[in-house]
């Protein structure tokens, strides 16, 4: 992580370009930033740094940005070549390795390239070194298109005799190099081909387990929510969950030998969902984190040691335990009270067995805030921002989630008090006065601060809190929406009584009395209501 200055701190949040420049390209970690990661999840995380940094945060990147991605595609290369035949995702690195700023440039003047940089010396080493490598990329294409025309004619003949095992295992061949060559649609496509020929619960499992693990290499967590809620019922038809008191019941009518062959099974079974679990819940807890729902989010990653004992085998295939732990804390930290953070981070043996070595400053931010030292965990987040910017799961919310945290902790520093002196405030949290009134007056005029601002005495005056008012709208609210559900109730109750069904799907055809979308009511019933039996539009 970037060493914070004393000074560091600072109300407004920084640009992209500004919180980069804290790196230091030459001693950056590069062993740590890849952590456990592999295969193409590592692709994809190494991928991000040029991705995020050369494409739309300003009209051209900075000297510092460019010599960051550049330094990261050398290492993305190799990955790529040795790994995969996506040849395509090759010569874009290496385009982007020749004239990083191709990405701003147009047409034209991608023709002109700057030799003139000063590259740092780690990577003025190694440039001269990689160049296209043709031969790689004609060996990659010959491979991908044997492969394809292999398995086409495999799946004419399976088509031809309706050999269903073969066509699943075929199109199942297809989305696993159409994965290899780095093309995520046409693998979801074959995918879909996969499912129609599927013919058990278990290839329906196995079928959701390789679609979630691909989306999650790609880091792809938008098009995931549907094919969770698939694998997640067929699991619990497959592999349901043990019921405590089964063998209480049955022991008996079985012999001992049955007890264990059951428990074996059983056994297996439940290693068999909790290895799916993990899977489903780390898709649910990027799946949340993408839709900004901090509190789901951290749930659910938080469950994968609590529930699921860890990551187990799919540590670094989508994700690491160093990287679910960053999550968790930042969502956590984002959206719960101090006591809530206490028991689930402080006193959370499975959380803290996640937080390795290089995130060992993830425990000292999470104990300045239970203990109020606002002012160290200003400078540990603003210290934080490089890392989280080059996190590809947690970069596009670092902004959203630092400005939580630092409304957080002046809420509740706020709170106890009926008057605070502003730089009394400002010296607390390592901020200036005009930096403390700055961030005060966005928080009093958003309403999430009940106060008014004395500028002359430089005093945020607290209102006091009207406990009898508050109690009185509450019960108000409470008896309204009481009295809404009861009203419900009983009109439902009417409506069934007198014989009248409700079906709220749309007439498929005007003109047709009895359609659904309407209400019916039947022969000889009605009379509770006074409406004769015939239909009404609903």
């Amino acid at each position: 992580m970037v060493q914070a200055s004393s000074s560091s701190s600072s109300s407004r949040r920084r640009t992209v370009e500004d919180a980069v420049a804290l790196i230091d390209i030459d001693s950056f970690d590069w062993k740590t930033y890849e952590g456990s990661y592999k295969g193409r999840a590592l692709i994809t995380r190494l991928s991000h740094i040029p991705t995020f940094l050369l494409n739309s945060h300003s009209s051209k990147p900075t000297i510092h940005s460019i010599n960051l991605a550049k330094a990261a595609l050398l290492r993305l290369i190799p990955h790529i070549k040795n790994e995969t035949l996506d040849y395509d995702g090759y010569i874009q690195s290496i385009k982007l390795l020749k004239d990083p700023s191709s990405r701003q440039k147009t047409d034209e003047e991608k023709m002109d390239i700057d030799e003139s940089i000063d590259w740092p010396s780690s990577i003025t080493s190694t440039i001269g070194d990689e160049h296209l490598d043709k031969a790689w990329v004609e060996n990659a294409k010959e491979t991908e298109r044997k492969e394809n025309s292999k398995l086409s004619v495999e799946l004419t003949g399976y088509l031809s005799n309706l050999i269903k095992e073969s066509i699943r295992l075929t199109y199942l061949a297809f989305a696993q190099l159409s994965v290899k060559v780095g093309n995520s649609q046409a693998a979801m496509k074959h995918f879909g081909a996969v499912r129609e020929y599927s013919t058990s619960s278990q290839h329906h499992v196995d079928l959701g387990v390789g679609i979630i693990e691909t989306l999650l290499a790609f880091n792809q967590p938008h098009t995931l929510p549907g094919h969770i809620s698939k694998l997640e019922a067929t699991l619990d038809r497959l592999h349901p969950p043990i019921i405590t008191n089964k063998f209480q019941a049955e022991a008996a009518n079985v012999t001992a030998s049955d007890i264990r062959e059951r428990r074996a099974a059983e056994a297996k079974s439940q290693a068999v969902r909790r290895t799916v679990m993990v899977r489903i819940r780390v898709a649910k807890g990027l799946v949340a984190l993408y839709n900004k729902e901090w509190s789901k989010a951290a749930t659910e990653l938080s469950a994968i040691g609590e529930e699921e004992g860890g990551l187990g085998d799919f540590e670094g295939k989508a994700i690491s335990s160093a990287d679910l732990a960053l999550i968790i804390t930042f969502t956590t930290l984002a959206s719960s009270n101090r006591d809530k953070i206490r028991r689930v981070l402080l006193e959370q043996p499975s959380f803290k067995a996640q937080v390795d070595d290089s995130n060992s400053w993830l425990m000292e931010l999470i104990r300045s805030f239970v203990d109020a030292k606002y002012g160290e965990v200003m400078k540990l987040l603003y210290a934080s921002e490089p890392t989280l910017l080059l996190n590809p799961f947690i970069s596009s919310h670092t902004s959203k989630l630092l400005e939580l945290i630092q409304t957080r902790c002046i809420l509740q520093y706020v709170q106890p008090f009926s008057t605070i002196q502003i730089p009394v405030m400002g010296n607390s949290f390592g901020l200036t006065p005009a930096e403390m009134l700055e961030l005060l007056e966005r928080l009093v005029e958003g309403g999430e601060i009940k106060g008014k601002i004395d500028l002359i005495d430089q005093v945020l005056v607290m209102k006091e809190p009207d406990y009898r008012g508050d109690l009185y709208t509450n019960a108000f609210k409470v008896g309204e929406k009481a009295s809404q559900v009861t009203q419900s109730a009983i009109f439902r109750m009417k409506m069934v009584e007198a014989g009248i069904v409700v079906d709220p799907r749309p007439p498929k055809e005007k003109g047709v009395t009895d359609e659904k979308g309407q209400l019916v009511l039947d022969q000889g019933l009605g009379e509770g209501l006074d409406i004769d039996p015939v239909a009404f539009q609903a």
